[in-house]
């Protein structure tokens, strides 16, 4: 893996005006959550990210639209539309752009590995090149519920992709990866955003699935939490970045 960045202190150039699509599922702007238990914290967590995707959406230029965020909330309570654009929107904008560029700037890359939080809508809103391969590897449960609720709104994979879930708690993601169709041998990109990471084992454990996975020339990027970013391998993630 000889290319890895992170998104700590960049610096991002004023949106232009992006085109906004139809919603799909969205309610206004008063939201609360829908899905499962409210005691869940990773569920809390991607309906928090959910939120907020809808919260930018509905800005009048907005960073990026995501047409299905609004499936994921309700108009329970209320959210403040005129807060200051969230670090999570900035870091949305700049991996959306970043992997949208390379994966049409590079020939052969139609590999993509999505480390999330069980609701990146990424594989349905992004306007992916034919043939591209992604994969989502989320929480399961997390996963199932959005999966069902973007269903129901009628959201889609493009014809001319393909799509794979795989459940973070398998017990071999690499041997899985290789069921589904990844090929070692030929480049990919790897997204981290959302993903539920609780100590630095479950990060080095992530590490270790990239960097015995990705072919040289692939490419690593993402948001990583501020917790991470303060230990020692989280800082040194950080110093390849700069």
């Amino acid at each position: 893996m000889t290319s890895v960045e992170h998104l700590v202190g960049f610096g991002v150039a004023p949106a232009a005006p992006v085109r906004r699509p139809k919603l799909m599922g969205a309610c206004g702007v008063r939201m609360r959550a829908k899905l499962g238990d409210e005691s869940d914290p990773f569920l809390q967590s991607a309906l928090n990210a959910a939120s907020l995707r809808f919260r930018e959406t509905l800005q009048p230029e907005p960073l990026f639209v995501d047409p299905y965020a609004g499936c994921f909330v309700s108009t329970d309570n209320g959210v403040d539309m005129n807060k200051q654009t969230h670090h999570y929107c900035i870091a949305t904008k700049y991996i959306d752009d970043k992997l949208l560029h390379t994966i049409n700037r590079i020939d052969g890359l139609k590999q993509v590995v999505l480390l999330t939080d069980g609701m990146d809508t990424r594989p349905y809103r992004l306007n992916w090149p034919s043939s591209t391969l992604t994969f989502d590897i989320s929480p399961d449960d997390i996963y199932k519920e959005a999966a069902e609720k973007l269903e129901g709104i009628g959201a889609k994979i493009s014809r001319s992709c393909l799509f794979y879930h795989i459940p973070l708690a398998s017990s071999n993601l690499q041997q899985i990866l290789h069921t589904k169709g990844f090929n070692g041998s030929r480049p990919s990109i790897w997204i981290i955003q959302g993903l539920p990471l609780i100590t630095l084992a479950s990060f080095e454990d992530i590490l270790v699935v990239v960097s015995s996975m990705a072919m040289k020339g692939s490419l690593f990027l993402g948001e990583l939490p501020g917790w991470l970013a303060e230990t020692g391998i989280g800082r040194n993630f950080i110093n390849i970045a700069l």
